[in-house]
This record gives structure tokens, C-alpha cells and sequence, in this order.
């Protein structure tokens, strides 16, 4: 690896490690309380297994050469005020918890499409007795299964988050190309204003 990577990496390491940890949370407290996994050693190992992977992947991607290494490209910028928006929603979200508004959270029902995505999937494939289930208290104490569910529904977090943050920052650099580009006019218009008045 470069030396430029390998100035970067402990710092986005440092970064996404806070960031991921808890932005987890409500997820995890779902899995841990609601779903009745705190009593499976397994299934805990798998989803703080499935966190460190995504706090790899994303300390890889933003210290790599590209654009989520470039604060200036909008794919960074996106990634970013995802992260920004995700904070947010678990801070509300673990405010609900206590009210028991898991209905009102996108972990809830990001994990419940995790859940119903793996089970497809094996179901497609012919293994539909390796599905996940869904009744609470039934999860299996197994490390892939649940590996594999943390992963799917941190990927449709992000996935929904990326997307709705870019196509916000799509929204404002329009409107700030539009704002400079009427002041712009309007700088013209008061030179062209002034010029006949310097003549004279």
C-alpha cells in the first residue's frame, strides 16, 4: 500500500470504529432485546463481527485513492452527510426504544427486509430449512445466518442513506449554481450600468 494509505487508514479507522459503533446501536438493541439474541453467544459474535467488517470496508474505501477519498467529490460529500443523517436517527431512535416505537425506526424495518432478502435468497436456492426466522425468540444461535443478516441490512442503511443524501447535495449545488448564476447576471447588469455613466 502507499504511504498515503497508510497515513490515512488509522485516522478513517478511528473514524468509522465511533461512527459505526454507535450508529449500531438500535440495531443492536433490537436484535439483542426484541429479537431474545442476548442469550446466544454466537449470534452476538456474529453481529460485532458483521460491525467490524463494515468499519474495515468503509476505512478501506474513504483512505483508497478515489472519489470517497476526496472531500471535494460528491460522492464523499454524500457519504458524509449520510453518516451525518444516520447519527441523527439513532439518537431519535434509541429515544423511542423505551416508548417501544419500533415501528417508527429504520433499523426495525431495515432488518425485518434483511431478514425476508436472506430467507429469499435460500428459498431460491433450495435450503429454505437454513432460513432465518422471523417469529421472535426463534433466531438461531448460529454465527453465519446472523452474520449474514447484520450485514444485509447495514448494506440497505447505507445503500438508502447514500442515496438519499446524494440526491439532497444534487438539489443544492443546483440551487447554489442557480444563486451564483444570478448574481453573476446581476454583476454583469450593474457594469453594464455603470460603464455609460463612466463615459460621461
Amino acid at each position: 500500500m502507499s504511504h498515503g494509505f497508510a497515513t490515512v487508514f488509522p485516522r478513517r479507522l478511528r473514524y468509522w470504529s465511533l461512527h459505526c459503533a454507535l450508529n449500531s446501536l438500535p440495531s443492536l438493541i433490537i436484535a439483542l432485546w426484541a429479537l431474545e439474541l442476548r442469550h446466544k453467544p454466537l449470534a452476538i459474535a456474529a453481529m460485532f463481527s458483521a460491525i467490524a467488517t463494515f468499519i474495515l470496508l468503509y476505512a478501506t474505501l474513504t483512505s483508497l485513492p478515489g472519489p470517497l477519498a476526496e472531500e471535494s467529490n460528491l460522492l464523499s460529500k454524500s457519504l458524509r452527510l449520510g453518516t451525518k443523517i444516520r447519527s441523527w436517527i439513532s439518537g431519535v431512535s434509541l429515544l423511542l426504544i423505551p416508548a417501544k416505537g419500533l415501528f417508527f425506526m429504520p433499523d426495525f424495518w431495515c432488518g425485518w427486509a434483511a431478514i425476508g432478502l436472506y430467507n429469499w435468497v435460500l428459498r431460491t436456492l433450495g435450503i429454505w430449512t437454513q432460513r432465518f426466522p422471523m417469529n421472535r425468540g426463534n433466531q438461531p444461535d448460529s454465527f453465519l445466518p446472523v452474520y449474514t443478516v447484520t450485514l444485509l441490512e447495514g448494506l440497505i442503511l447505507s445503500f438508502l442513506l447514500l442515496m438519499i443524501s446524494f440526491f439532497a447535495l444534487l438539489v443544492l449545488q443546483a440551487k447554489e449554481r442557480r444563486r451564483s448564476f444570478a448574481e453573476a447576471r446581476l454583476s454583469e447588469r450593474l457594469s453594464a450600468a455603470d460603464s455609460p455613466a463612466r463615459l460621461q
